[in-house]
C-alpha cells in the first residue's frame, strides 16, 4: 500500500513537472496557443544572419516568426508567419533588423494605414512583398578588418611623411631658412609700408577724389549723355535701314547681272555678241577720222573766209 502511494506521488510529480516545463517553454517563446497565424513572403537582397525561427516584430511587439528562407533568383525569399489580425498593406515597411549584441536578427514590420491590403499566402497564390536590409553588428565586425588594414596603411604613410619632413635634418634646416626669409620679407614689407604711408594715403585720396569728380561729371552731364544715347539708338536704327536698302540694291544688281549673264536685254545681247567689240572699234576709228577731216576742212574754210574779208576791206 505504501509502495503504491509512493508511485502515485512520483508519477504525479513527473506529470506536474512536464506541464510546468511545457507552460514555461510556451511562456518563454511568447507563443499563443489560441492565436491563428497567416503567412507572407518577403523578398530581400540580403538577410545577413537571419535564421528560421527568428522573431517577427510588428511595431516593436512580437507577433510572429520566420518560417522559411530560400533563394529566389538574385533575391532571398523569407516566409514569415504573422498574427492574422495584423493588416499588411503594400505600403508596409518590412526590414531585416539587428536585435541583439551578438548579431541576432529579426524581421521588423512597420504598420501604416496607407495602401491596399495584401492577401496572405495560400496554396494557390503567393504575393511577394519588398523588404530592406539594415546593417548590424555582424556587418560592422566584418568591415572592421578592412578598416584596420586601411588605418595601418594610413599610419605607415603618416610615418613616412614625418620621417621625410620633421625627422629629416636637411628638411628642418630648409624649413628654418624659409621661416627666416619670410621674417625678413615681412620686416622689409612693413618698412616699405611705413616709409611710403604718406604716398599711399595720397594715392587713396586721389582715387577717392577722381571717383567724386567722375560722379560729379556724370551727374552734371546726364541730360547730354542721355541725348547721346538716344541719338545713338536713332543712328543705329537709321543704319539698319540703310543696310536693308543696300541689301535690296545688291539683290537688284545681282538680278540684273544674272539677266546680263543669261544674255537677256540690250546689254546682255551686246555682252554676248562677239562682233560688237570689233564693230565698235571700227566705228570709233571712223568717227576719229571724220572728226580730223572736219577739223581740217573747217580750218581751210576759215582761212578762205578770212582772205575774202580782207579783200573786201
Amino acid at each position: 500500500m505504501k509502495k503504491t502511494n509512493v508511485d502515485l506521488i512520483v508519477g504525479g510529480s513527473i506529470l506536474l513537472a512536464i506541464f510546468i516545463l511545457i507552460g514555461g517553454v510556451i511562456w518563454l517563446k511568447e507563443a499563443s496557443v489560441s492565436a491563428r497565424m497567416v503567412g507572407y513572403t518577403v523578398l530581400f537582397d540580403n538577410v545577413g544572419t537571419l535564421q528560421v525561427g527568428d522573431p517577427v516584430m510588428v511595431n516593436g511587439v512580437k507577433r510572429g516568426a520566420v518560417s522559411g528562407i530560400s533563394l529566389r533568383g538574385t533575391d532571398v525569399a523569407v516566409n514569415v508567419s504573422v498574427d492574422r489580425t495584423i493588416r499588411i498593406t503594400d505600403s508596409t515597411r518590412v526590414t531585416v533588423q539587428n536585435i541583439g549584441l551578438m548579431g541576432e536578427r529579426g524581421i521588423g514590420i512597420r504598420l501604416t494605414t496607407k495602401g491596399a491590403q495584401i492577401t496572405p499566402n495560400t496554396s494557390m497564390d503567393t504575393t511577394f512583398l519588398s523588404g530592406k536590409f539594415d546593417s548590424g553588428i555582424a556587418e560592422a565586425m566584418g568591415m572592421l578588418g578592412t578598416v584596420l588594414v586601411e588605418v595601418e596603411t594610413l599610419a605607415q604613410n603618416v610615418t613616412g611623411i614625418i620621417d621625410n619632413t620633421v625627422g629629416d635634418t636637411s628638411f628642418v634646416t630648409f624649413f628654418n631658412t624659409m621661416v627666416s626669409r619670410l621674417d625678413t620679407i615681412s620686416e622689409v614689407a612693413q618698412s616699405l609700408l611705413v616709409r611710403n604711408q604718406p604716398l599711399l594715403n595720397s594715392s587713396v585720396n586721389n582715387v577717392s577724389q577722381l571717383s567724386a569728380d567722375l560722379k560729379t561729371f556724370f551727374d552734371e552731364n546726364r541730360p547730354r549723355l542721355d541725348a547721346i544715347l538716344s541719338n545713338s539708338e536713332r543712328i543705329s536704327s537709321d543704319a539698319l535701314g540703310v543696310v536693308s536698302e543696300v541689301d535690296s540694291l545688291v539683290g537688284s544688281l545681282q538680278f540684273i547681272a544674272a539677266k546680263i549673264e543669261r544674255g537677256e536685254g540690250v546689254i546682255g545681247q551686246l555682252v554676248h555678241d562677239d562682233d560688237f567689240y570689233p564693230d565698235l572699234k571700227k566705228t570709233l576709228a571712223s568717227i576719229d577720222t571724220l572728226v580730223n577731216e572736219i577739223q581740217q576742212d573747217a580750218l581751210k574754210l576759215r582761212v578762205r573766209l578770212g582772205f575774202r574779208q580782207r579783200n573786201r576791206d
